[in-house]
């Protein structure tokens, strides 16, 4: 007697395609990551639904990719776990192409649709393998799509294959004979860093522990523990860094939470398992989109959380939306635009305070109702669902005030609205919990503190650090108010001279000190007479100040260490942004100058210097500092003070604490600089670890298991001396040493934007390798000195420092 009945009688399985699996299968074009997800989307699907699973038996689920040197007949990818298993029923409707079975509104997968598309990306045959406890076989096939059109039929066969365990329980999809371009993509080192990464952030709150973020104590949005691994390494979720729950400000009487946790109930509604349609009327019998009767009564809810993260960036705010616990929108910026229903106004609301391009409202919002596009990557915007579900959290009408009350609208108090009002500042202090040195917000510090969370740095963790810096700010300021006098409020007149008012850009008495040439004087000087046979010139055309600054800027790179909020006393306030330009500057009269400035939108301030003046390239002097002399004059001539120029200059310098040539802020800046080094060494390292480790000398080796025993005493050292781990922890020297030895690997863009493979010359090219050598060992010995430094030291460290953050790669 067989000892797996349902196989009698069984010899293949139909996979007949729905034909509009046809026409998409071609037209989609799923990243790498995207394919595995797909996969990876109904492992989880399987998990979600059985929440009876024994303790003692974890989920897991693998993905296997081809190594480096993989050939193209070797080559595979493979997503096995250890869920239930299928039975031959469920395994072909999975299989069946454009099936959408009662699991499409109760699951990720979708399985039939994305099954199909991510394996026709991959490759040309896949493989499953499927088996439940207590069978003694695996049941296998292999879908074949070029087999199958030769064939005419999408009959694939069946085989069972005996198992050793009867206990045994899961799936396994093998993908092989990888399509070309996506197998030479998988391959290189930084596809795995991008999947993982992706993955990551993809799957955050399923991967996440039940109870990972103190800062949200709702047990029902922490996550749902289930691991994944790549490469035998597990993908650790994205965590959101931001304000605990418990923190609050007070606004027009309100205590406001900086997080606001959403649990909108809808009416059940009957969805069509086909297609999705939603029908609200309870007495339907058929779907009135694809007249299907797969009708079934489901609950509706729009839960999640909206928060606000520790620190703001120009592209790391936003909402993430979840549909069954996947995001299929990250980051997402459009309820902060609000659309006029009637006329279709727009008004983009958030951010628009200093620093304009930076936010830090953020949340997880799941939709698990919304229908999804087919490639997940968006919801369905058109349908009802997603507009009911975009007015509950932002309200119906603009979220500022003054805006709604033009248009008619009352008070937003919806979830974002209530956030928004509370929190759309930037200011320092605890008034807005901003985290701030005294004198202005520490915005790149509180960025640096948020990279550490994220690599899970324990000290990070929480948000105590923020929280002490933004009190400790309210704390100097209360003891400038009440410790000492204040400037009295007159002051003198603005200074007048001949040809009209000292105006930004121009100078006073600092041309023969500085270089900044001084105004030509009041009166012309008389021109020679014009002949009466000279013909008149050709009249040049003239260029406006937006065409002049806009070439100024088509030829410049940001300094980013001069970027930033600048408050002295008694001058309010500037946001400045330095440009380092490669062209010729001339001031609103035409003369050549070393720098420029312009006020623009609001209260920011563009000061432009020409790197190539030659007071910087003859006398060696330093463009930034020639750049905050210039900050300094225009905000003394903007706000009438009396103070003198090197008193306004030394005020401005303090406001920029990455200029400070200290021991303890080149520290920082040189931490920094290696820590983005490592970032992007890692994914090369983690490609070859065994013979990247092997070539790094034993004090090299010695000195990273020391850093990494300090960092993370918890660590597995010889685990991951075998993985690639090992580069988090290498210091400038090793770096050093590495790109000495393969400069291929980590020049030309790779880690370093130094050209190196376009030389042939081999003395080129050596010398292209020291510059970066030299400099790493530079910072390198200087991080590992202690002792007293010279200010001449510190400065040789500073360049060093400088120039090496021009060489690092930065990705856009």
């Amino acid at each position: 007697m067989s000892d797996h009945p349902e196989k009698e009688g069984l010899e293949s399985l139909n996979l007949t395609p729905d034909p509009r699996i046809l026409e998409v299968l071609g037209e989609i074009p799923y990243q790498p990551w995207q394919c595995l997800a797909e996969l990876v989307d109904n492992s989880f699907d399987e998990f979600i639904s059985d929440p009876d699973r024994d303790p003692a038996d974890p989920p897991t689920i693998h993905i296997t990719l081809p190594k480096a040197g993989a050939s193209r007949q070797d080559a595979m990818v493979c997503v096995a776990d250890n869920g239930r298993g299928m039975s031959l029923g469920a395994l072909e409707k999975a299989l069946k192409a454009g099936y959408s079975g009662k699991g499409r509104f109760g699951s990720l997968g979708m399985f039939g649709m994305g099954f199909n598309i991510a394996t026709a990306r991959l490759g040309n045959r896949t493989e499953i393998k499927t088996t439940r406890a207590g069978e003694r076989h695996w049941v296998m096939t292999e879908i074949d799509f070029r087999e199958m059109q030769r064939r005419g039929s999408f009959h694939v066969p069946l085989r069972y294959v005996p198992k050793d365990d009867p206990a045994l329980h899961g799936t396994e999809i093998t993908v092989r004979e990888l399509n070309e371009k996506m197998l030479e993509s998988l391959k290189k080192p930084n596809t795995l860093s991008t999947i993982r990464q992706k993955l990551g952030r993809v799957y955050s709150y399923l991967l996440r522990d039940k109870s990972p973020i103190p800062e949200i104590p709702d047990i029902e949005l922490a996550g749902r523990g289930i691991p994944l691994y790549l490469q035998g390494r597990r993908i650790e979720p994205r965590l959101p860094c931001v304000w605990s729950k418990s923190r609050t400000v007070r606004h027009r009487g309100l205590e406001i939470s900086a997080v606001q946790v959403v649990n909108h109930k809808l009416s059940d509604a009957y969805a069509c398992m086909r297609c999705g349609q939603w029908h609200r009327q309870f007495d339907v019998e058929r779907c009135v989109r694809c007249n299907s009767e797969e009708l079934e009564l489901r609950p509706r809810r729009v839960h999640g959380w909206l928060g606000v993260q520790r620190y703001l960036h120009e592209s790391e705010y936003g909402i993430d939306f979840l549909r069954h616990g996947r995001k299929l929108l990250i980051d997402d910026k459009s309820l902060f635009i609000w659309e006029n229903p009637d006329t279709g106004e727009t008004l983009h609301e958030y951010p628009i305070e200093i620093p304009y391009s930076q936010g830090r409202l953020v949340g997880e919002i799941h939709l698990d109702h919304v229908e999804p596009v087919y490639q997940k990557t968006d919801f369905e915007r058109d349908t009802r669902e997603w507009r009911d579900a975009v007015l509950h959290l932002r309200g119906e009408g603009p979220m500022r005030k003054n805006k709604a009350r033009e248009r008619g609208y009352g008070e937003n108090d919806s979830p974002l609205g209530l956030l928004f009002r509370a929190f759309q500042e930037n200011d320092p202090g605890l008034r807005y919990l901003i985290p701030g040195d005294g004198q202005h917000a520490t915005h790149q510090a509180a960025r640096d503190w948020g990279a550490s969370f994220h690599r899970r740095l324990p000290e990070f963790q929480t948000d105590e650090k923020w929280y002490e810096a933004a009190a400790a700010h309210d704390e100097i300021k209360d003891r400038e108010h009440t410790g000492g006098g204040t400037r009295g409020k007159s002051r003198p007149a603005r200074p007048i001279r001949k040809g009209g008012p000292i105006l930004p850009g121009e100078s006073e008495d600092l041309g023969p000190r500085t270089g900044l040439d001084p105004l030509p004087p009041a009166t012309p000087t008389p021109s020679a007479p014009k002949s009466v046979s000279d013909p008149d010139p050709e009249p040049n055309p003239v260029e406006t100040e937006e065409q002049r600054f806009a070439r100024y800027r088509e030829h410049a790179r940001p300094l980013h260490d001069l970027e930033g909020d600048v408050r002295l006393a008694d001058m309010g306030r500037r946001h400045v942004r330095v440009f380092e330009t490669t062209v010729g500057l001339t001031d609103a009269h035409g003369a050549s100058v070393p720098v420029v400035s312009r006020t623009v939108t609001g209260m920011n301030l563009e000061i432009y210097v020409n790197g190539d003046h030659p007071v910087f390239r003859e006398y060696g002097r330093e463009p930034r500092d020639y750049a905050i002399i210039e900050i300094a004059h225009v905000l003394q001539v903007l706000d009438r003070s009396d103070m003198k120029i090197t008193a306004v200059a030394a005020e401005v310098t303090r406001q920029f604490p990455d200029q400070r040539t200290t021991d303890s802020a080149l520290r920082d800046r040189a931490e920094a600089c290696l820590r983005r080094v490592r970032e992007l060494a890692v994914p090369i390292i983690s490609s070859r670890p065994a013979e990247i480790w092997a070539s790094l000398p034993s004090d090299a080796k010695t000195r990273a298991e020391r850093d990494a025993a300090r960092v993370d005493p918890q660590l597995d050292w010889m685990a991951a001396s075998a993985d690639g781990r090992f580069a988090d922890y290498l210091d400038a020297t090793a770096i050093g040493i590495l790109v000495r030895l393969d400069p291929g690997t980590f020049l030309d863009g790779a880690v370093f934007s130094t050209k190196w493979a376009s030389w042939s010359d081999a003395q080129a090219r050596d010398r292209q390798v020291a510059q970066v050598v030299r400099l790493l060992e530079t910072i390198g010995e200087f991080l590992t000195e202690t002792g007293h430094k010279t200010r001449k030291e510190l400065s040789m460290t500073r360049l060093a420092i400088d120039m090496l953050e021009e060489l690092v790669t930065r990705s856009e």
